[in-house]
């Protein structure tokens, strides 16, 4: 009888023998890929090894990049600020693959007609020019006893080291030639460096350019160099800022390496320069070096470049310099720091002036626009607009219900706080919002202060049961106008001022925050403040920069590229009725009739202007002092204008109205005409 067969035992035997023919299929096709690359391999080096090598040799090509002009910086009225000046210049293209010994040849014959400034020239420069000679290498190996063998790594470290311990000397030439060695080992592959640019002679460049084929990369080329014009001052030179002079600054030098830049490019370093530096720098012209074996040279241009674009700003230099000289002269002399001033288009946030002056140590008197940017003061009275606009917002006053009634502030545990027309509350007197502003009431924005926060003022009051909150609500307020946030400005160094602690322990510091004796603010957070109102309540985003202008090096045609449009970065959000409470209150500063006003002796300015005056208590060299402050604005017209000015003694309290006064004179003068403004008698 047949046994029976396995179950499945035939397919198990058929899968195990087709595993071995995958695997030799899959071995046959590997085979035949490897005897197709080694035919490859050896048809390139056999049969075409010749002639890839002679092309290889035939020819060395490398990317030169030359430089642009600079953009120039225009004012308001077309007046050219910066500009550049053009001369020849002796140039280094460092080629690909070039060895230290190459660059000490051509540094060497370049050295034999071209003379540079050696100040530069460093010790460890010095010692690596030494020793690429292989005579004077030689000479102090053997001197200095080292055996290892020459050109090899521990060689050239050890000759390097001796070097150094016993400064070699150079002679004159061999600095001159040492410190254009020095220039070349500085830029790196494919990219231009000056190895002079200034003071080149006719005969310097006579004699490179007839020698070029002995120097590969040296060439004749243009070195831009900033300037300014006749109608910049030094009122403009913090604003406008400045370029480097001796190539990349060595603090950036690494990062701007990385964007493409060359050790001796221009870089802007400050100010608009800085700020706007990728539009002012252009695009570099890029051209195609070949060398045949010969040494014959042919160029190719790749790109013709593009200068760089200009930029025309919203100041006026001609205001711009009145303002800073009205600032120099009316500033109070004794322990006063300094007097800043910012005058700008509210409805557009254009800076028409922004003047700084610093005093120093010395006495001497420092021009600094940017000081309306990066110096934050407390600045007093003129923040109660703001506090006031927060109240109404808060539904804690009203437009139709807004009354409290003066008197000194007394709670325990701190000092008597008081309005300085009612110090000891001799009579309550009802004041309106607007009233408040137009006497400057510090017990009405305390008092409103407290009714925000749930604790409505009475007489010995504590402030235990107020929350630490309300700092947030009083700054959440400021912010809407610009107070204690950055501006935006298109600046470099802008800061948003300084806020005081907010712990428990600094609570009674909130019934400072309300008039201005707490946070600090500059200059140029004042404008925008002023301005906000000014326009409506939209914080307009300042700029100094109003288009820019792009060039062409060929058609030398210029075409706007970029009109600055205003922007606003948020809304007020207060009704009419709301605005017009604080118009009217700036309107009794200067117009009113209480004998208190504050403003006063602004009336006679035509066209008029609404205001705020400010007065901070302050300590100068332990000196009590106080700043002074003001902001203001011509309804119907395009300016409004802020000023600070810390350090005054209590005698000087009122500098801000007679600056204020000049400045807007000078405005209506240098930049606008008073005629222009409707409903205004200007007579």
């Amino acid at each position: 009888m047949q046994a029976p067969k396995r179950r499945g035992g035939r397919g198990k035997s058929s899968s195990m023998s087709r595993i071995p023919a995958r695997l030799n299929v899959l071995l046959g096709i590997v085979i035949l890929m490897l005897g197709a690359l080694g035919w490859r391999l050896g048809t390139l080096q056999i049969a075409q090894g010749k002639q890839f090598k002679a092309e290889v040799n035939s020819s060395d090509s490398s990317i030169e990049q030359v430089n642009v002009q600079r953009g120039i910086i225009y004012d308001s009225t077309g007046k050219a600020l910066v500009t550049n000046s053009g001369s020849q210049a002796i140039t280094y293209t460092k080629p690909k693959n070039v060895t230290e010994g190459d660059m000490y040849k051509v540094a060497n014959e370049v050295s034999k007609y071209v003379r540079v400034d050696t100040k530069q020239l460093s010790d460890a420069n010095v010692n690596k020019y030494y020793i690429q000679d292989e005579q004077r290498a030689a000479d102090l190996a053997k001197q200095a006893g080292i055996t290892s063998a020459p050109g090899t790594d521990k060689y050239v470290s050890e000759l390097t080291d001796y070097a150094k311990k016993n400064q070699v000397q150079l002679t004159s030439e061999q600095k001159n030639a040492a410190m254009i060695f020095q220039k070349m080992e500085n830029a790196y592959a494919l990219s231009t460096v000056y190895l002079k640019d200034k003071g080149v002679t006719q005969g310097e460049i006579a004699d490179i350019g007839e020698r070029q084929s002995k120097m590969p990369g040296v060439a004749v080329g243009l070195y831009y160099q900033r300037e300014g014009s006749k109608n910049s001052d030094e009122s403009l030179a913090s604003l406008v800022g400045g370029v480097s002079k001796s190539g990349l600054p060595e603090e950036r030098v690494n990062s701007l390496l990385q964007e493409g830049y060359s050790r001796d490019d221009t870089v802007g370093i400050s100010g608009l320069e800085k700020q706007y530096e990728d539009t002012l720098k252009g695009t570099k012209r890029r051209i195609e070096i070949n060398v045949n074996q010969q040494g014959n040279t042919t160029q190719k241009v790749l790109y013709g470049g593009k200068a760089g674009s200009n930029l025309h700003l919203t100041v006026n230099a001609k205001f711009q310099k009145d303002v800073q000289e009205i600032l120099k002269s009316q500033m109070p002399g004794g322990l006063t720091q300094g007097a800043y001033a910012v005058v700008m288009n509210p409805k557009t946030g254009g800076v028409y002036a922004m003047g700084g002056v610093n005093r120093l140590n010395d006495g001497k008197l420092q021009d600094d626009a940017l000081s309306t940017i990066n110096r934050a003061e407390v600045v007093g009275s003129v923040v109660k607009p703001a506090m006031i606009t927060n109240g109404l917002l808060h539904g804690t006053i009203t437009p139709e219900n807004n009354t409290i009634v003066d008197q000194p502030i007394r709670v325990a545990g701190t000092s008597v706080k008081a309005s300085y027309f009612n110090p000891t509350g001799a009579q309550s007197i009802p004041l309106t919002a607007s009233d408040a502003l137009e006497v400057s009431s510090n017990s009405y924005v305390m008092q409103l202060m407290l009714q925000m926060a749930g604790q409505p003022y009475h007489a010995d009051m504590t402030l235990n049961g107020l929350n630490t909150n309300i700092f947030q609500t009083m700054r959440e307020g400021f912010n809407r106008f610009g107070l204690g946030v950055k501006t935006g400005i298109d600046l470099p160094g802008e800061t948003a001022g300084l806020r005081g602690d907010t712990d428990r322990s600094h609570i009674g510091n909130a019934l400072d925050e309300t008039f201005g004796q707490y946070d600090t603010y500059t200059t140029m957070q004042l404008a925008q403040y002023v301005s906000t109102i000014a326009n409506g309540g939209y914080r307009m985003e300042p700029h100094v920069v109003q288009s820019i202008e792009e060039r062409s090096d060929r058609s030398k045609v210029r075409q706007t590229e970029t009109t600055i449009a205003p922007k606003s970065l948020g809304s007020v959000g207060w009704t009419p009725a709301q605005r017009q409470v604080i118009w009217d209150g700036m309107d009794k500063v200067v117009n009113g009739s209480s004998r208190f006003v504050t403003g006063k002796k602004l009336q006679d300015l035509k066209p008029g202007v609404y205001a705020k005056t400010g007065t901070a208590e302050t300590f100068t060299n332990g000196q009590p002092t106080i700043t002074s402050s003001l902001i203001a604005f011509a309804p119907n017209a395009d300016v409004a204008m802020a000023i600070v000015v810390p350090g005054v003694s209590q005698s000087a309290e009122l500098v801000n109205i007679p600056i204020a006064k000049e400045i807007y004179k000078a405005y209506w003068k240098d930049v606008e005409s008073p005629k222009n403004v409707p409903g205004q008698n200007t007579n």
